[in-house]
């Protein structure tokens, strides 16, 4: 992981339910409802939590749909704390501010998903604010992540966010395809010029001391040359690899990730530990890895090194790289961003 640290990595995803409050239209969980409508059990989740007590994890994720909607969660990770594994809780902040109370001794991170506030009722908006604002008299930890989307480019919002809430470490990344690519999500094509404008995002938490990580993976000759180098100065997390990231389904079932939902494993509890399991994804990956990367990749120096092509659910649906512009970003310099400052 290149850069300064600081964001957790490695850590399991389990999803403890599909159901969700809200409907963001770059969602890729949002299909997910379909195969699994019900919520993890009570026996399924003491069977993961028994598995997790001996595998060596470094942090479980609890995630969703909106995990907060499981009427169990926060004995769920109560239990995961007490086994000594650092729970970290991702969350749109829409629930009541009595179980942030319950949750803020618990849990190791917040880290909240936060959508520019004019897409929210007024009722929605007044009530993550309300759970903030708890959560911060409490000492909680708590980062923000953002999504950056067709339709949600705009970062202002979060900025002042940052300013008035204390936040000071932001999980960012593109919207990327579900597996179906049905949802709202960029292209590789796009990528040079959104990760641009990532990067002007980046400044501005510099700017104002908060640090930043870059949740997955891009192909690095698709990011202008300074850009490139500037996220890999700076980031707590920014990787030109896909490493798999143990999406466990209520069923405890789990995937590589969910853009990736066809590569995975029947049950995680079979395994030895975390570190089989993802040996176990990864080499389930190798062959798609290889068979979407472009000729150009295997021509570079860093390719199998510091890359290995990117993000496999862009690449898988991208068509090749057919020119030096597409395969080489240092012969483009970055534009000026403009605004959002």
């Amino acid at each position: 992981m290149p850069g300064r640290g600081g964001l957790e990595d490695g850590m399991i995803k389990i999803f403890v339910t599909y159901r969700c409050n809200l409907a963001c239209p770059y969602c890729f969980a949002t299909r997910m409802r379909r195969e699994y409508p019900g919520d993890m059990t009570r026996e399924a989740f003491a069977r993961l939590l028994q598995w997790m007590r001996g595998a060596g994890l470094p942090a479980a994720a609890f995630i969703g749909g909106e995990p907060t909607l499981h009427p169990d969660l926060p004995e769920m990770i109560a239990a995961t704390a007490e086994a000594g594994i650092p729970a970290v809780l991702f969350t749109n902040g829409l629930f009541p501010v009595s179980l942030a109370e319950r949750l803020a001794p618990l849990t190791a991170n917040f880290v909240v998903n936060y959508n520019d506030p004019a897409g929210y009722t007024p009722d929605q908006a007044a009530l993550r604010h309300a759970v903030l604002i708890r959560l911060r008299e409490l000492g909680a930890r708590v980062a923000f992540s953002k999504n950056f989307s067709r339709d949600g480019l705009d970062y202002g919002y979060l900025l002042e966010a940052l300013d008035r809430y204390g936040v000071t470490t932001v999980r960012y990344d593109i919207s990327r395809p579900s597996h179906d690519a049905a949802n709202d999500h960029f292209t590789l094509d796009d990528t040079r010029r959104i990760m641009s404008h990532a990067a002007a995002f980046v400044k501005a938490c510099e700017a104002r001391g908060v640090r930043t990580g870059l949740d997955c993976s891009v192909r690095l000759c698709d990011l202008y040359d300074e850009d490139r180098r500037y996220l890999e100065r700076v980031s707590m997390k920014f990787s030109g690899v896909c490493h798999p990231c143990a999406d466990v389904h209520p069923d405890l079932s789990a995937s590589y990730c969910l853009p990736m939902r066809g590569i995975g494993v029947p049950d995680v509890t079979a395994f030895a530990d975390h570190a089989a399991l993802m040996w176990r994804l990864a080499e389930a990956a190798r062959p798609v890895r290889l068979a979407n990367v472009s000729a150009a990749c295997f021509e570079c120096k860093d390719f199998m090194r510091r890359c290995q092509g990117g993000c496999m659910a862009l690449m898988r649906t991208a068509r090749p790289a057919t020119g030096p512009d597409e395969a080489d970003g240092s012969r483009q310099a970055a534009p000026t961003e403009a605004g959002n400052t």
